[in-house]
């Protein structure tokens, strides 16, 4: 047994004391009021000079590492037997117990992976000693197991999880690597209660959880709160962190929980090298999108004792693309055969799309720490992330008129039913489409930590920015208006559109390029720019049964948006046949050989965007271009601020098996929003003036955690806090636009509600040596004020206050909901069999399933005659039973976006030099956007008024990976996702009646070499 024990004694008011010019000048400007503020500073005051009871203590400190490599070991145990003590290694693999009065004590050294070790030691009153200490791998059945880069992270990552006060979920970069996952968000998928891709933590919502790098939370991406985290290579992370439970010292706005990606750098001390070279095709779009290229360097070195760094680089170009079918449905009443009036689904219109994205990200990571003594550690970090995304979409629409149908499946009068009019016959249509993205991520933070023989004291500072801009060019083709279609409907999902000449002639005839008329120029331009400054500062005080934390924070968020619409018409006679061609055949979408599906033409859209730019002269605003203008562009300007600070203080009791947290945080946030008032009547559009809005509140956080050790390996956890949602900034903006030549009234909404929760957590989780995991929980979330967006029909008398003209208005805007609930199950199994016989033993498994449920109240009144509707709605998504009868069902749906069952399966197998894992994902269907709050009619599975919400199907993925290496720092890698092909599908209402699309992705198949030091 390796240690090696030394006294380094150091009162700690001499080591604050070198600490306090620092602060000396310091002013932090909170926002709350002058007594709150002196209150919380008494509170420091008062807990650091209750430290100085425990002075004659003693202290102990020291470092872990692995006896055969000397790497130092993050996240191992360090357990004073017989007491309440104990504290775990930092990202150096050092740990420091304060507090441990005199006497003779066994230190208890225990890793996931490595051979439990103790050590007798003296302490001393008033000294510190310390005590290093060497461990090895576990041992099975006398033969010694080899570590594997694999082992050794997912080893850190557990041991993070299992030490950690809260519950969260932690996955290492080795963890992710097994995956065939490219990006962040196809990472995150993988853990319980992630759903499938995306930052939507158990179904509450994207733009309800709190994104961070590196613990600086990152400026969002969009016009809501959201951060788009596949823009993220997975090449560029050390670890990705899921907290499902705050603590009182984490921002507060985190209703859905927290996740925190952890970039490179040097782990324990040791030099690394990692460089990943790599590529792929995805096998149906390969003619369209080119290649998938993918090259990663990563350093990291530690000269010294005394300071680190480490540099990340990463490439990707990531082609994707899906061809798509879609459809929409109408429901009408018809007299047939002189019987009365009886309602029909009219299939409204028909489209076949391509679409395909060619995404190129740069990626680059710098963290430097610098530790001049055991005491006092600083860092500076920051991660810059670009995007470029070039989307091209291309789609073929069969748009009948609406007034034309003499019967449910037929449209278009060959007669004209109005002679030439165009507005009255059936039409075809080509709609290319460009999108030119730019996305940037930009995170900085510095900080300070100081751990004295008292306390521990910590400062950071950062920034977080966020740019999303998408620079759009649609264009819009049209035939002359001279078809009859006719749409077999008899399989919903795969309809046939018969097309035909008005002419008669017998035979169906698809349009010719020069007979598709240049109808519109639609450009677009949306920004939004994200600036996010966070200041705080920390004070963690140990005694006798743990630790007192407590501090300041404050975040400062700007956010800037501007969407414009400029739809222009071409002055001169254009058609597809003056545009430059890509090479394309006959596109059948799904393999389908009938002209439904067919795509014969793909634009060069780059030619076309430099054709539109170029000749602007030869484009004009149409009849109502400046009103469409004004419609898009007035109601998307903002700008907001918004101030949070806060304070807190929080306690860690342990005795026994037992650890209690409980604590309180205060949050004021002050609000200041600024958008736009228009108005547009029959004569045109009159103009538009500024409107600005603000407000503040102050909000409450408790929050109570216990967890109950059976043994080293087992936990009981029970946790109650309280989280907030604040609106998205799209719904916030005060803007009005009043329409009264189509009689709508858009508006935002910027006295919205936060939302808040309640949340109650259980979990029972048991890790096994070997590096696994075994853990079931649940939780609830009793949510009030969450915000919906609603479009309902106002009338406006003669003489109303606003002076529009009297009638019947479509108003839509967003509201606060009463109340919502959400509650389910997560269950995770991981595990290496190697208790299985022979060659099983190679084996293991990564298993987790999610079940989570909501019940949401929009604002619905129904009456019996839609108890049918919503009962099927709800047995869609698992909700069935549990209401009996049609007045339980009054004003409540599941919440967007939520899918009640998710389920990840891995099955790998490893031995020696070679590694491969099959895996599988499935996800149950969810309601991916509300319908309007008035009815629906509808014909299917019967007659009735329903809400129209739109459903996204189920969605499954199976992907495979190997890895094999050829040498001592060489491996070959491969990776093949999406192997079965799978058809993603949405529809409205019911998935027998209302199909909307079929989406196919293709398979992606990616090989390459990796060098890793």
């Amino acid at each position: 047994m390796d240690v090696m024990v030394k006294n380094n004694s150091k009162s700690s008011w001499n080591n604050l004391e070198s600490l306090m010019p620092s602060f000396g000048s310091a002013h932090i400007k909170t926002g709350l009021t002058g007594k709150l503020f002196g209150s919380i500073l008494s509170i420091l005051i008062v807990l650091f000079l209750s430290s100085v009871v425990f002075a004659q203590d003693g202290t102990i400190r020291g470092e872990v590492t692995e006896l055969e490599t000397g790497e130092t070991l993050v996240g191992a145990n360090v357990i004073v037997e017989g007491t309440a003590k104990g504290a775990s290694t930092d990202i150096d693999g050092r740990y420091v117990i304060r507090n441990v009065p005199a006497g003779d004590y066994t230190l208890l050294f225990r890793y996931l992976g490595f051979e439990s070790k103790n050590m007798e030691v003296t302490v001393e009153a008033g000294e510190s000693i310390q005590v290093d200490m060497q461990m090895s791998a576990t041992t099975l059945q006398g033969e010694e197991i080899q570590v594997t880069a694999f082992q050794r992270g997912q080893s850190r990552a557990l041991s993070e999880q299992r030490k950690s006060v809260n519950i969260k979920n932690v996955i290492s970069s080795e963890q992710i690597e097994a995956f065939a996952d490219n990006t962040v968000t196809g990472a995150l998928s993988r853990i319980a209660g992630m759903g499938h891709g995306g930052t939507n933590i158990r179904g509450v919502g994207a733009g309800a959880t709190n994104v961070t790098m590196d613990g600086q939370r990152m400026g969002a991406t969009g016009s809501n709160r959201s951060v788009d985290l596949s823009t993220i290579s997975a090449d560029m992370v050390q670890d990705l962190e899921v907290i499902k439970v705050i603590t009182p010292d984490m921002d507060a706005d985190a209703l859905a929980g927290v996740i925190n990606i952890n970039t490179r750098r040097p782990i324990g001390g040791e030099r690394s090298m990692n460089i990943r070279l790599g590529g792929g095709v995805q096998d149906r779009y390969l003619k369209h999108t080119g290649t998938m290229q993918r090259a990663s360097v990563s350093y990291g070195n530690s000269p010294n004792d005394r300071y680190s760094f480490g540099l990340n680089f990463s490439y990707q170009r990531d082609p994707s693309a899906d061809e798509q079918f879609r459809t929409e449905w109408q429901g009408r009443a018809f007299v047939v055969d002189n019987e009365p009036s009886k309602v029909f689904d009219i299939l409204s219109s028909v489209n076949s799309n391509l679409d395909y994205n060619i995404p190129e990200r740069i990626g680059t990571g710098a963290q430097f720490t610098f530790q001049p003594s055991d005491i006092s550690t600083y860092h500076v970090q920051g991660m810059f992330n670009f995007e470029n995304r070039s989307r091209y979409q291309y789609g073929i629409s069969y748009n009948p008129r609406m007034q034309n149908y003499t019967q449910p499946t037929y449209t278009g009068d060959p007669d004209g039913a109005g002679g030439a009019d165009a507005e009255n016959q059936g039409t075809i249509q080509y709609n290319p489409r460009l999108d030119d993205i730019e996305i940037q991520q930009y995170t900085v933070q510095a900080g300070g930590r100081h751990r004295l023989d008292q306390l521990d004291l910590e400062y950071k500072l950062g920034w977080g920015h966020g740019r999303y801009s998408d620079d759009q060019y649609r264009m819009n083709f049209e035939t002359n208006s001279n078809y009859e279609f006719i749409f077999d409907t008899e399989d919903r999902w795969n309809p046939n559109v018969d097309i035909a000449p008005w002419s008669r002639a017998s035979n169906p005839v698809f349009p010719r390029t020069n007979e598709m008329f240049f109808q519109e120029m639609d450009h677009r331009i949306n920004n939004n720019v994200d600036n996010d400054i966070q200041a705080s500062v920390d004070m963690e005080i140990p005694y006798q049964f743990g630790d007192i934390k407590t501090g300041l924070s404050s975040s400062l968020t700007f956010k800037r948006g501007v969407g414009e619409q400029i739809p222009r018409q071409p002055s001169t006679r254009m058609t597809v046949a003056n545009f430059k061609q890509i090479e394309n055949g006959a596109w059948e979408i799904f393999d389908r050989s009938n002209e439904t599906f067919h795509l014969p033409w793909l634009i060069d859209l780059d030619n076309a965007r430099d054709f539109y730019l170029t000749q602007s002269p030869r484009f004009t605003y149409g009849p109502d271009g400046i009103e469409e203008w004004a419609q898009s562009t007035e109601t998307s300007r903002y700008f907001a601020n918004e101030n949070t600070y806060a304070a807190y203080a929080m306690s860690n009791f342990r005795v026994g098996p037992f650890t209690l947290l409980g604590g309180l945080r205060v949050e004021h946030t002050y609000n200041y929003y600024s958008g736009r008032e228009g108005r547009i009547d029959n004569t045109g559009w009159l103009g538009a003036t500024d409107i600005n809005s603000s407000n503040s509140y102050t909000n409450f956080f408790p929050n109570l955690q216990t967890v109950f050790a059976f043994g080293q390996m087992t936990n009981l956890r029970l946790a109650y806090s309280r989280s907030i949602g604040r609106p998205n900034f799209n719904q916030l903006n005060p803007y009005i636009m009043r329409n009264e030549a189509n009689k709508t009234i858009q508006q935002g909404n910027p006295k919205l509600s936060p939302m808040l929760s309640n949340n109650f957590d259980v979990l029972f989780e048991h890790y096994f040596l070997n590096v696994g995991q075994f853990t079931i929980g649940l939780f609830y979330k009793d949510m009030k004020d969450f915000v919906f967006s609603y479009s309902e029909p106002v009338n406006y008398p003669l003489d109303n206050e606003l002076g529009l003209s009297p009638g019947r208005y479509m108003v839509s805007g967003f509201r606060n909901g009463e109340q919502a609930t959400v509650y389910g199950a997560e269950f995770m199994w991981q595990q290496n069999l190697e208790f299985l016989p022979g060659i099983l033993g190679n084996l293991g498994t990564y298993v987790n399933y999610s079940y989570a449920q909501s019940i949401a109240d929009v604002g619905r009144g129904l009456d019996e005659q839609s108890t049918h509707g919503l009962a099927h709605l709800f047995e869609l998504v698992g909700l069935d039973g549990q209401f009996d009868n049609f007045q339980d069902y009054k004003n409540i749906t599941p919440l967007e976006g939520q899918r009640p069952h998710v389920v990840n399966a891995g099955l790998d197998f490893s031995k020696g030099e070679f590694f491969t894992q099959v895996s599988y994902q499935w996800a149950a269907p969810s309601i991916s956007s509300y319908g309007s709050n008035a009815k629906t009619l509808i014909a299917s599975p019967r007659e009735q008024s329903v809400y129209f919400d739109q459903f996204n199907g189920a969605r499954q993925n199976l992907s495979l990976t190997a890895r094999y290496w050829i040498s001592d720092h060489f491996q070959v890698w491969f990776d093949a996702s999406n192997i079965l092909n799978h058809k993603e599908v949405s529809y409205f209402y019911d998935e027998d009646y209302y199909p909307y699309s079929t989406d196919l992705s293709g398979r992606e198949i990616t090989l390459g070499l990796r060098y890793q030091l």
